[in-house]
């Protein structure tokens, strides 16, 4: 791990991106170690410390997609069809082209009506919010797995493996 600085110098342009993002992944995984060795890998301290330091911030995380469907189920998935909020009376809206009428001004739902366009692009935004961050975090799931097994192929010291020893190095590590 400690040639792993000459390694970055040598290297330009997106590799040497990648081989700064490795050496914070691999530098985060030394820390990770480092705790769970001062806590002598009681499981119980362990969670409740990673829960403590890294929890919140990543169920926040994790719900901002759910913003997406809570839309939907407030206002409605589409025309006509209500959600926890409610239509309006059939006397309020005019049925040809569903829109409210402008005499009950002490109806609560007017203003569904009024900003519908609005609602339907927030929903959009959050939908197309929600698709990207899922994605991300997949892709970035899918780069700590590779880096994991790429640091324990370092700290094994293990170069160059045919599929079979990959395979069988990668089920002793998960």
């Amino acid at each position: 791990m400690k040639s792993y600085k000459d390694r970055y110098m040598k290297k330009k342009g997106l590799s040497k991106l990648d081989c700064y993002c490795e050496n914070k992944v691999f530098s985060k995984f030394c820390h990770i170690r480092d705790i769970a060795e001062k806590m002598q890998n009681d499981t119980k301290r362990s969670k409740r410390f990673f829960l403590k330091k890294y929890g919140i911030s990543l169920i926040i995380f994790a719900l901002i997609p759910a913003l997406a469907l809570i839309i939907p189920i407030l206002f409605g998935p589409g025309k006509g069809k209500p959600g926890l909020l409610g239509l309006c009376d059939t006397g309020h809206i005019v049925t040809n082209k569903q829109e409210h009428k402008a005499h009950p001004a002490n109806c609560d739902t007017k203003w569904i009506y009024d900003y519908r366009k609005s609602i339907d692009y927030v929903g959009y935004a959050l939908k197309l919010y929600s698709f990207i961050m899922i994605s991300i975090v997949i892709l970035f799931i899918i780069y700590i797995l590779i880096k994991i097994i790429k640091y324990e192929k370092i700290k094994a010291g293990k170069g160059k493996m045919n599929i079979k020893e990959y395979c069988r190095f990668c089920k002793d590590i998960f």
